[in-house]
C-alpha cells in the first residue's frame, strides 16, 4: 500500500512538472516577426475572394502564414486595443482585408495603394491579418 502511494505521488509530480514546463515554454517562446519571414504575395481582392469562395481551402493556403497583401486602403480605424487597422478594399462594398498594424510609419489615407505584410488569422466578415507592417519587400 505504501509503495502504491509513492508511485501515485511520483506520477502526479511528473504530470505537474510537465504542465508547468509546457506553460512556461508557451509563455516564453519567441514571437514571430514578419520582418524576418518570406511572405506569400497576393492582392486584397484575391485573398478575400479565396475566403468567400472556399474558407477551408483558403485556410489551408493562408492561415497562420505570412502574407504580403497589396490593395487600396478602404478605411483606417482603431481597434479595442487602440491599434491602427488598415482595411483594404475587396469586391464587397462592406468588407475587405483588415490589417492590424504592429507599427505604422507615414501618413496613409483612404485610396492609397499599399503592400502590407502580416500573419493571416483567418476570416470573420473580413480577412484578418495581425502583426502587420507596411512594406513592398520580402515577397516570394
Amino acid at each position: 500500500m505504501q509503495r502504491k502511494k509513492k508511485i501515485i505521488i511520483a506520477i502526479a509530480l511528473v504530470v505537474v512538472i510537465a504542465i508547468v514546463f509546457s506553460i512556461w515554454f508557451a509563455l516564453n517562446k519567441p514571437h514571430r516577426s514578419v520582418e524576418n519571414e518570406v511572405s506569400i504575395p497576393v492582392t486584397a481582392i484575391e485573398i478575400f475572394s479565396a475566403y468567400t469562395t472556399n474558407e477551408t481551402a483558403a485556410n489551408n493556403q493562408y492561415l497562420d502564414k505570412t502574407i504580403a497583401v497589396t490593395g487600396e486602403i478602404m478605411e483606417i480605424k482603431k481597434n479595442q486595443e487602440d491599434n491602427t487597422v488598415l482595411v483594404l478594399k475587396s469586391e464587397d462594398p462592406l468588407f475587405g482585408v483588415a490589417c492590424t498594424m504592429k507599427k505604422i510609419e507615414g501618413n496613409f489615407k483612404a485610396g492609397d495603394q499599399v503592400t502590407i505584410i502580416g500573419i493571416c488569422s483567418g476570416f470573420t466578415s473580413d480577412v484578418v491579418l495581425r502583426d502587420c507592417i507596411v512594406s513592398d519587400s520580402k515577397q516570394k
